[in-house]
């Protein structure tokens, strides 16, 4: 299993904040809104429990008259009923007034953050596959499953908080200027609340934040081997192989389980740590405001006027409005933070890392489509030693050239340098002249058709599968295509022909009719170059030999590179590139080789069935002795 990980650059500093300025900015307004909203939405909200402690000592003690500030003598009614409906009156339009604003707030803030996700999660996915084949060699498709669902989920999560956090603090705001309105001085005491959590809170960050960043890279390997397992399922149960995935599995999962314990307890702690401050300042708040009110005559002169029954009602609940809000930002916005803190830097690393698509390079222009290897060498990261070394040949414009070779002797790695998948570590491809290293590749690959020895085919029908590479393709193209690759027969003989679902990966068509749709995919291209990666492996000898007809009346039009286990589909191929080692052997035409009785006759002899002709040093090189 991969252990490469997702390191963000560290020129970007914060990686959370990076993302933040980038994507969100561009809804900086519905943000501000949403904030102005959320703000206006907490004093009416605040409203009530004033109203309820003037209430209580002018109607309910009879201690004090009815007074409201910022509201004139004159609106207030007189009499105990018309007072109380006043009361009704103020506490229905406060909800009403809350709830309204709070809906607006909401549905606009909502508006800009699922915006905002959007664009990462697009970008985010338009950089993964920009990224050049080195960077999937490094990781598993479920890492990078992980980054766009798992990690991109984490920024929905915390953006959820960190519009309550919005309100919080609005709620934090209001509640203090309500209380210092009704008693400055004990307001003054609860600022001790927040310096307490947050020597607490940085305890917390200093020990999650690396944990977070671990139970993110498990979460990816956890995805990587589910991915395996589901994929590679007939070989599992054709290996009679569940106890081995299943324990895999289990072991992945566990990692995971034990990385998440770690932060439970670490989380348990500091919301105890946190609940035990919150807690223990309200208790001395009651307690110090509960012996103003009842001893003014005694309590210090320091602590300002006493209290009355209903303010001291108010008060206490504008601390809980105070105390809810602090406690929440210091613990679930905080922890929300640190887990998107830890998913951003993965999403960081992909959105910042070297891309295929911000690269320059002119236009490639193909008129005759010859194709020129020169001293081409070129080793796979890792690898050590080479898989190519010095390859030099050139295609003649429209010819059909065959490429065949022992298993891992750098037969497909020739056309991978072709399509820029890679680029030689020395040497020079160059088509009509023109050196491929200069192009774009996406301006090259346009000109190339590709047709691999397991094509992937995607969820859909035959029709949309065919016309994957071409927009607004008819529907005559695409038979004709089909018929080209000998694909059109076994389509037509479907129940709902080319409106046939193929499944996930083509699972429900054979080997034989997927490799015959992913032949029609590219030809309907008509590219100028078609290279084939043994794209005949997996079909049979009736049609094999019909696609090999196509590929005889294509090769006049097109350039075409066959790489071929099959040797039969080469045969008559104008010229056959013989590789082993990396390095070409023999080339020559199928008549020219056997001549020579070299690697190439003695590979025709085990394809023909001649065994007891084949030569010792064959014989001993595949059974693991000297190279030949």
């Amino acid at each position: 299993m991969s252990d490469a990980r997702f390191e963000a650059p560290e020129s970007v500093g914060n990686p959370l904040w990076h993302l933040v300025k980038r994507y969100a900015r561009p809804h900086s307004l519905r943000y501000v809104l949403a904030a102005v909203g959320s703000l206006l939405a907490q004093i009416p909200q605040r409203l009530p429990a004033l109203v309820v402690g003037v209430a209580l000592d002018a109607i309910l003690l009879d201690t004090g008259a009815y007074t409201l500030p910022g509201v004139p003598g004159e609106w207030i009614p007189e009499g105990t009923e018309a007072q109380v409906t006043f009361t009704v009156a103020l506490l229905a339009g406060a909800y009403l007034a809350s709830t309204t604003l709070s809906w607006l707030a909401g549905r606009i803030s909502g508006t800009a953050r699922m915006r905002t996700l959007y664009d990462i999660r697009v970008d985010t996915f338009e950089s993964l596959v920009d990224h050049d084949f080195p960077f999937f060699d490094e990781k598993q498709t479920g890492e990078v499953m992980s980054v766009l669902n798992n990690d991109v989920g984490n920024l929905d999560g915390f953006g959820n908080n960190a519009v309550q956090g919005l309100q919080f603090l609005t709620q934090i705001f209001v509640a203090f200027f309500f209380m210092a309105t009704l008693h400055t001085r004990l307001a003054a005491l609860m600022l001790v609340l927040p310096v307490g959590l947050a020597l607490a809170a940085r305890w917390y960050t200093t020990r999650v934040e690396p944990l977070y960043e671990s139970i993110r890279e498990s979460v990816g390997r956890v995805n990587a081997r589910l991915e395996d397992s589901i994929d590679g399922i007939v070989t599992v149960k054709s290996f009679a192989r569940e106890d081995r995935e299943r324990d895999a599995v289990a072991a992945a999962s566990r990692e995971f389980r034990d990385k998440n314990w770690s932060i439970i307890r670490l989380r348990l702690l500091f919301r105890t740590a946190n609940w035990t401050v919150t807690t223990g300042t309200l208790v001395g708040l009651f307690a110090l405001g509960s012996y103003m009110t009842m001893n003014p005559e005694t309590a210090p002169a320091f602590l300002g006027e006493p209290l009355t029954v209903g303010a001291l009602t108010t008060f206490l609940l504008y601390s809980k409005s105070f105390f809810g809000p602090v406690r929440q930002l210091m613990f679930e916005l905080l922890d929300s933070y640190e887990n998107a803190l830890a998913s951003s830097k993965r999403i960081v690393a992909v959105l910042e890392g070297e891309r295929e698509g911000r690269e320059s390079g002119s236009e490639l222009t193909v008129e005759e489509g010859c194709i020129e290897y020169d001293d081409v060498s070129f080793a796979y990261e890792g690898d050590e030693g080479e898989v190519l070394s010095d390859v030099s040949f050139t295609t003649e414009p429209g010819s059909l050239v065959g490429i065949v070779g022992p298993t891992g002797a750098g037969k497909s790695t020739i056309t991978k340098l072709l399509f820029r998948f890679y680029d030689p570590d020395d040497g020079t491809v160059r088509i009509d002249g023109q050196d491929i290293g200069d192009v774009s590749r996406a301006s090259l690959r346009r000109h190339l058709g590709y047709v691999s020895q397991d094509p992937f085919l995607f969820y859909g029908t035959i029709r949309e599968n065919v016309a994957y590479g071409v927009d607004d393709a008819t529907d005559e193209e695409v038979r004709h295509a089909a018929e080209l690759a000998g694909a059109h027969e076994f389509i037509d003989e479907l129940e709902d022909g080319y409106d046939t679902q193929v499944g996930e990966r083509g699972e429900s068509l054979s080997g034989g009719q997927r490799q015959r749709v992913a032949i029609a995919r590219a030809l309907l291209r008509e590219p100028e170059i078609l290279v084939l990666d043994e794209a005949t492996s997996h079909v049979d000898n009736e049609t094999e030999r019909r696609i090999q007809e196509s590929i005889d009346e294509l090769a006049g039009q097109r350039t075409t590179i066959a790489i071929a286990h099959r040797l039969s589909t080469i045969r008559d191929a104008e010229r056959i590139l013989v590789v082993d080692g990396g390095e070409i052997c023999e080339e020559g035409t199928h008549e020219e080789l056997l001549e020579r009785d070299g690697l190439y006759a003695d590979l025709w002899r085990v394809q023909v069935g001649e065994i007891a002709d084949v030569s010792n040093t064959f014989l001993a090189a595949a059974d693991g002795g000297e190279p030949r």
